[in-house]
């Protein structure tokens, strides 16, 4: 995947694309604003697509990148804690949350990665940042992992969250999940099939089923603007057929330090796949979050960010917690 910074996304535009929706846009200002902290809402044109991020607190640059379906808002349980050290930005890749969705026309898995690196690089480019220490979750860490690979001079430190891509397998009801396609059965289903997903998903997210979390969190996984973009991409990644892009055989060439934090309980990507990883990275380091399921953040967002913290303060961190 060393090609992927020079391949442009594969979007077409036949029309011009509307801002995201008042609702949603009223959805996530709710959920910032139980973090008790500022938190700045920005937009900003890349390669002619709007990209939604925020930012908040002071130092070196922290960029975050959430998962299928999600948005950068949903980092808001760590922001306040991750902002006493740092200055964090969260995007919103493009086609999904609150930024641009035109419609991808890629063929494979690879053009999906090109579009979501193209979209984080593009970022880094308009702010102005040579580095920056990155994070992704799920999804979102397949594509941090795709930038440390094509880009990793612009990679100071790299965070995997749970992430997808370090296996060709995948748990069969989750793979059932992404390829009939989730907004689709969100839309069809409502707020009882949300509930639902968020159960299991385990941990203390099954006690999230009500609030500005979950009325952001359903109102994304009912966006039918996701579906010809984001979607599409994703559906190329990962379908019926199964997993199509893994990036384990290239991880002996990242050199910069990596951590992985993952739920030990996690139903979606395997702890397993984390324990075969942390073996091939040259300076890796593996932590367990216990009794965590798919979204440690969420679940136990203060010992998240502590160890989060500590670790980009080149301080020694367990390895479980």
């Amino acid at each position: 995947m060393s090609h992927t910074s020079q391949e442009k996304p594969i979007l077409a535009r036949d029309h011009v694309l509307a801002p995201a929706s008042p609702a949603l846009a009223a959805a996530e200002e709710a959920l910032l604003a139980t973090t008790g902290i500022p938190v700045e809402r920005h937009e900003v044109v890349v390669s002619g697509t709007r990209l939604h991020y925020l930012t908040c607190g002071e130092g070196k640059p922290l960029l975050l990148l959430h998962d299928r379906g999600n948005a950068g808002a949903l980092f808001a349980p760590v922001l306040a804690p991750l902002a006493e050290r740092r200055r964090v930005i969260a995007l919103d890749l493009p086609g999904w949350g609150l930024s641009d969705k035109p419609r991808f026309t890629g063929r494979t898995a690879h053009d999906a990665l090109a579009v979501w690196v193209s979209g984080v690089l593009g970022l880094l480019d308009a702010l102005g940042l040579e580095q920056v220490e990155l994070l992704g979750h799920s999804m979102g860490g397949f594509t941090a992992l795709g930038v440390a690979l094509a880009r990793p001079e612009r990679v100071k430190r790299l965070v995997l969250v749970d992430t997808g891509g370090l296996s060709p397998t995948i748990q069969m009801d989750v793979q059932l999940y992404f390829a009939l396609g989730p907004e689709r059965l969100h839309r069809l289903l409502g707020r009882r099939f949300t509930r639902l997903v968020l159960r299991n998903g385990g941990g203390s997210q099954a006690a999230e089923l009500d609030g500005p979390r979950f009325e952001l969190l359903h109102g994304l996984l009912t966006q039918s603007e996701v579906i010809p973009s984001g979607a599409a991409a994703f559906h190329k990644w990962i379908n019926f057929s199964g997993v199509h892009l893994t990036l384990t055989n290239r991880l002996r060439e990242l050199t910069m330090p990596v951590l992985l934090m993952w739920g030990d309980r996690d139903a979606v990507t395997s702890y397993h796949d984390a324990l075969m990883a942390a073996r091939l990275l040259p300076d890796g380091h593996l932590v367990a979050l216990a009794r965590c399921g798919h979204s440690p953040f969420t679940e136990r967002p203060g010992d998240f960010a502590r160890v989060l913290l500590t670790w980009l303060d080149n301080i020694h961190i367990p390895a479980r917690v």
